[in-house]
């Protein structure tokens, strides 16, 4: 007989940087880690590349 292992826990976590107060300092200082700061840089580039093709209607 084996042993289950647990499932991943589930349990929803507040978003950090819902969770602060919309000051100018806080909206000044990105709070991102530097992976979030490159996955958003790269769908920006993605949407812009998009929103290019579409306008040459491509």
């Amino acid at each position: 007989m084996s042993e289950q292992q647990p499932g991943p826990d589930l349990t929803p976590r507040p978003n950090r940087i819902l969770a602060e107060p919309a000051t100018p300092e806080n909206c000044a200082a990105d709070r991102r880690t530097t992976t979030e700061q490159q996955i958003a840089a790269g769908a920006a580039r993605d949407q812009a590349a998009f929103t290019r093709i579409n306008a040459a209607g491509g």
